[in-house]
């Protein structure tokens, strides 16, 4: 197709949604050599019917970078440990969304390491051993390392609010992964739900110190103060300081999410946490549209239509459990 050319529309829904049924089918490896044949003459009936074929082919190549965690049965990027195959991916994920009921979607923090834990659209504040209180967001989970000389929290997953009691005597750190948390003094958000692996540290008092390395490489340091906020990727590298109000950073307690020129695919996945299902963004330009909203995490589905009436994106429903965002 030329530049001058227009695009063509995207496929009906109800095509597009064939199309990805009989992909899924075509790789479970139950398929036949007649079910294969079928699907060649079903992509032949149009135009229409061979563009939501080559889409559901290209959305099964993404599906190759999904993995199930085990330590908290979400559905997550990236490749997993073990070298299981896209075949065991996608077509668990839609086993388990046709059952009606995903691990990932109903189970609580899976992972005997956490102290505490949340569920499926659950929040939830406890006070620690010192009279801090971390306030657990959806599907989150922390473990507790405390000691005489230092107060650690590692957060499993998910994401956590720390307002941290004043002790001289024992510095307050947050561990995720190889990035370390110090409090000066403080409150502050981690978040490690960001598409991408990623993880942002916001503060809303005071001040922290984020340290961050990658095995045995140091990759950098940064004092992030009050109403700021840093983005480390997967890699470990450390984002520029920019501003995020207090109200921004932590309306997801009141159960709200406040998007200031975000990427889609972080607001996504802050609503996954609520959603009692697999929310797949089509297409790595859609995830990097950017948005501008106040949404509404206890009614994840009504949000995506916001988002949907406001960007140009196409919000399908293959089930009450398998949705397919797509630009």
């Amino acid at each position: 197709m030329s530049r001058d050319q227009p695009k063509r529309p995207l496929p009906p829904t109800e095509i597009s949604d064939e199309a990805l049924r009989w992909i899924v089918k075509l790789n479970s490896g139950t398929a036949t050599a007649a079910d294969h044949r079928r699907f060649q003459a079903w992509r032949a009936l149009s135009v229409e019917h061979d563009d939501a074929a080559r889409e559901a082919e290209a959305l099964w190549a993404d599906a190759g970078n999904l993995h199930l965690d085990p330590a908290t049965g979400i559905v997550k990027p990236g490749r997993p440990r073990g070298g299981r195959t896209r075949r065991n991916i996608l077509t668990g994920a839609i086993a388990f969304a046709a059952l009606g009921s995903g691990v990932w979607a109903t189970g609580t923090f899976r992972n005997r390491r956490a102290d505490y834990a949340t569920g499926l659209g659950e929040t939830r504040t406890v006070t620690l051993p010192d009279g801090s209180e971390a306030t657990l967001n959806a599907r989150s989970g922390i473990a507790l390392e405390f000691s005489r000389s230092e107060r650690r929290v590692a957060l499993i997953g998910g994401q956590v609010f720390f307002d941290v009691a004043s002790d001289s005597a024992r510095p307050f750190r947050v561990a995720i992964n190889d990035i370390l948390v110090t409090a000066v003094g403080t409150a502050f958000d981690v978040d490690s739900n960001l598409a991408d692996g990623a993880v942002s540290i916001s503060v809303t008092q005071h001040a922290v110190d984020v340290a961050s390395s990658s095995g045995r490489r140091f990759l950098g340091q940064v004092r992030v103060l009050e109403s700021q906020a840093i983005v480390i990727d997967s890699n470990g590298h450390i984002g520029p300081i920019t501003t995020r109000p207090s109200s921004a950073a932590i309306a997801w307690r009141d159960g709200m999410y406040i998007a200031e020129n975000r990427p889609l695919g972080d607001v996504v996945a802050a609503l996954r946490v609520y959603h009692r299902g697999w929310l797949i963004i089509r297409g790595e330009g859609t995830a990097k549209l950017l948005v501008n909203a106040v949404l509404n995490l206890r009614t994840p589905d009504e949000s995506l239509d916001a988002l949907a009436s406001g960007l140009p994106i196409t919000v399908r429903r293959l089930s009450p459990y398998v949705v397919v965002i797509s630009g």
